[in-house]
């Protein structure tokens, strides 16, 4: 549900969406190993298979970040699906994606708020190959079949002042 924020013009809305960032571990040495042009290649490699997914699950790609995506999902079981899928996916880097999900305002080409941030922070813990989903996402999506859900470990992170549950998942 999206409903008008703010001043007309502004280009802000609020929605409910699950929040999700990617990463391809190992990029910077991929690129300093292998050149710009190798490096260019391969993320129009992963934008290409990237798009399809995302598209299939109902999300949207807002944009690009260097070799990583910020995208948004309208719900939290499509975002938790499509980046096991995203994961599963990648080569020859690994991909990393952490998942948030709340309120959050939505610009023509950019999220912002506070979820977006959580969002970002629980992809910087992620490894590489693995996805990391917040407790809000976790509940949000209950039992997903063909999807476990491991231990949830409590994690501060930088600029967060509340603490976050956040819990690695994967195909089963």
């Amino acid at each position: 549900m999206l409903s008008w924020r703010g001043e007309e013009g502004d280009g802000g809305q609020t929605a409910r969406l699950a929040v999700v960032f990617t990463d391809l571990e190992g990029f910077t040495s991929f690129t300093a190993a292998n050149g710009d042009e190798a490096a260019s290649r391969l993320l129009t490699e992963h934008l290409q298979a990237a798009g399809p997914v995302v598209r299939s699950r109902g999300g949207r790609l807002v944009k690009r970040l260097g070799d990583g995506l910020l995208l948004t999902f309208p719900a939290a079981e499509a975002a938790v699906l499509a980046c096991i899928e995203l994961v599963e996916a990648s080569g020859p880097l690994r991909l990393r994606a952490g998942i948030h999900t709340g309120d959050v305002v939505v610009r023509r080409d950019d999220v912002v708020g506070h979820v977006v941030n959580v969002a970002a922070r629980v992809t910087e813990s992620a490894k590489g190959g693995q996805v990391l989903v917040s407790s809000s996402v976790r509940d949000e999506v209950g039992e997903l079949p063909g999807v476990r859900v491991g231990r949830a470990r409590r994690r501060r992170f930088r600029g967060i002042d509340e603490s976050v549950l956040v819990c690695p998942v994967s195909r089963a």
